[in-house]
């Protein structure tokens, strides 16, 4: 489907929905357009277009967009897209909001909204020994494939213990699940020191989310106490680590850990809060530029969570294995308890746009 009537364009770009799904109005004003068609500080989508542009020029052939008469080399899509609006970026808001209005349509990726949550970097403690509260290991990736491929249930009952993989030890499997989902961490040790982790690869299982299964069967009481900005599943499973297990156990996908000098890692090294996005790359190209439109979680008081609408030019640089088709995106949001909150509770309907250069316009 090709996006070449205007107003979509502009009611897309020009605009944040101020509450559920209504239409957002076209501004009264060039400034109130202007200070609304991308939420975010400029600064941040410089810097997450300069994370590509080794890889891609890299490889300035091979295919970047493939959609039926839209074909673009990581070339194409370097000098007819993210160049010029990382150069307009550089120049301020209104010079990024008058080129997407102008030299850009949009591409949708889905015939619906679709599902979009969010993920974060957290800071943990942990230990390089099994020592005190300090007992529940993260992997390293096998080199044997055999040792690889367990699943998690015989993992987790000891079919890794005494091969040396041990990369740290941490104070619960409640936490140890909780890097398993994010996929990176920076664990501050027990001697002073810190180090970064992020995923190397997994067992090659498929993936069941164990915290929906345990949701799913009820198994939660609607008035189990919870610390503000907590979610109850993750307050049961710390309170009950026996249940914790046995619903790890369901799912079979398991991942692994190395150590990294970054702070949250996709496709192209560092992410950057606000701007990166996992996406389902059978559905999406990696590195793509894209328009977002949701909501995020944020802590309004001590007990009180809302939804923040935003609308902002993100990056597709990472996956994840529960992110499946076309419409389902991960927004990472950072580190810190905002970011905390964020991936805790951010679950909300949501619109993901392709931008593409406007044919004869380079």
């Amino acid at each position: 489907m090709r996006l070449g009537v205007a107003w979509l364009v502009v009611s897309l770009l020009w605009g944040l929905p101020r509450e559920g799904w209504s239409r957002p109005q076209r501004p009264t004003t060039k400034d109130s357009g202007i200070a609304s068609c991308d939420d975010l500080d400029p600064s941040s989508l410089i810097v997450a277009i300069e994370r590509e542009l080794t890889s891609l020029r890299a490889q300035p052939l091979a295919k970047r967009v493939d959609l039926g008469r839209v074909q673009l080399s990581n070339q194409d899509y370097l000098d007819r897209l993210l160049l010029p609006i990382q150069t307009a970026a550089r120049q301020g808001k209104r010079a990024l909001c008058q080129l997407l209005s102008r030299r850009i349509k949009l591409q949708p990726l889905a015939r619906r909204p679709g599902q979009v949550t969010a993920y974060y970097h957290p800071v943990i403690r942990g230990s390089r020994r099994q020592q005190g509260s300090y007992q529940v290991p993260l992997f390293r990736r096998p080199s044997e494939e055999s040792l690889a491929s367990q699943p998690t249930e015989a993992i987790l009952t000891g079919a890794l213990a005494g091969h040396g993989l041990e990369l740290v030890y941490v104070e619960s499997l409640a936490i140890a699940l909780h890097v398993h989902i994010e996929g990176s961490a920076t664990v501050a040790l027990d001697d002073g020191t810190e180090i970064n982790l992020t995923t190397d690869g997994h067992n090659g299982h498929p993936y069941q989310n164990p915290l929906r299964l345990l949701r799913g069967d009820h198994r939660i009481p609607d008035d189990f106490p919870t610390a503000p900005g907590q979610s109850k599943t993750q307050a049961f499973i710390t309170a009950h680590p026996e249940v914790l297990r046995e619903y790890w156990n369901k799912n079979p996908h398991f991942v692994f850990f190395k150590e990294t000098p970054l702070r949250g890692t996709g496709k192209f090294g560092e992410l950057v809060a606000g701007r990166s996005v996992a996406v389902d790359p059978r559905h999406v190209p990696m590195g793509a530029l894209l328009l977002l439109r949701t909501q995020v979680a944020t802590q309004a008081d001590s007990s009180t969570l809302a939804g923040k609408s935003i609308a902002r030019l993100v990056l597709a640089q990472d996956t994840g294995a529960a992110i499946v088709g076309p419409g389902r995106v991960d927004l990472f949001v950072g580190s810190g308890e905002e970011a905390r909150v964020a991936a805790a509770h951010t679950s909300y309907p949501g619109e993901l746009f392709l931008l593409l250069p406007r044919r004869g316009r380079r």
